[in-house]
């Protein structure tokens, strides 16, 4: 999988935010700033507090690409176009897109439709709390990929959409 991991998420801002969809993303980071400095467990004690955290994350990660769909593409013939592209590349190239397909999509489906979560507490040989996903990666790395993924797709769009006539 392809890392978009770039530069620092909670200082970076993109020059163009005119898309509806740039405010769930920033919860996302919000949320993303949470994982980042927030303890999963007390000593023995899971602290529960991230599966909310998790939910809402997943659930938003996904708000971005409904916004794009159902709001964004209808500011404008160009912004329709250009937004209809994006998901026909995310279609066509479910390589490039695997981080919503096989992340965000899967697990928010998962989350919302059956309340099952990939993600669990697990700990570490030298016995340190961390949330892992299924594959046994770290869940809240596999959030940031995801969060920066979105960040890369919807600067291209800014730029695309100011380019076109």
């Amino acid at each position: 999988m392809t890392s978009y991991v770039t530069g620092d998420i909670f200082v970076l801002s993109p020059p163009q935010q005119t898309l509806k969809a740039w405010a769930p993303f920033w919860d996302c980071v919000s949320i993303l700033f949470q994982f980042q400095n927030s303890d999963v467990a007390d000593g023995d004690e899971e602290l529960p507090e991230w599966r909310i955290y998790w939910v809402a994350g997943l659930a938003l990660l996904r708000t971005v690409g409904h916004v794009l769909a159902k709001v964004d593409a209808k500011t404008s013939p160009k912004h329709t176009d250009a937004v209809g592209a994006l998901w026909t590349d995310f279609h066509a190239d479910r390589a490039r897109s695997a981080i919503f397909w096989n992340f965000i999509e899967r697990e928010r489906n998962s989350l919302l439709k059956t309340y099952s979560f990939g993600a669990r507490l697990a700990r570490n040989d030298g016995g340190y709390a961390f949330v892992e996903f299924e594959d046994g990666v770290d869940a809240f790395q596999l959030f940031r990929e995801a969060v920066y993924w979105w960040r890369y797709n919807l600067m291209a769009l800014e730029r695309e959409i100011a380019e076109r006539p």
